[in-house]
């Protein structure tokens, strides 16, 4: 079972194409796809805890690809959960401090600077 489902994998993740940021919108099949295969490896786990950096809007993305935009975006100083690392993206869960309403996606990690672990590495 799991020489099945790491071929699987590995068929996956070398099908996916990377798009630049000046393509074309991304099909969201592709994306989906691509956020299954990036979520798949290490696991889905809580790493440690974070703060937007940079200027401006920090786009959130359906997967960790560029052309992959949700249309959500964070702005520097909030705070969030990483969880999956893929590349140069990372998979967060950002949470409304005044809503309490939980965001998931993907975005650079050159866009972040860790605040402190919040589970195994």
């Amino acid at each position: 079972m799991f020489r099945a489902t790491s071929w699987i994998v590995a068929c996956l993740a070398a099908t996916a194409v990377q798009v630049t940021a000046a393509a074309a919108p991304a099909d969201p099949k592709r994306c989906e796809q691509l956020h299954e295969v990036a979520n798949a490896s290490p696991g889905f786990v809580p790493r440690y805890g974070a703060v937007v950096v940079g200027a401006g809007r920090a786009h959130l993305h359906t997967a960790p690809d560029a052309a992959c935009d949700s249309g959500k975006f964070l702005i520097p100083k909030d705070r969030v959960t990483v969880y999956t690392p893929y590349k140069e993206w990372v998979q967060v869960m950002f949470i409304h401090p005044k809503t309490g309403e939980d965001t998931m996606g993907w975005m650079l990690d050159s866009r972040l600077k860790t605040t402190g672990a919040m589970g195994p590495r």
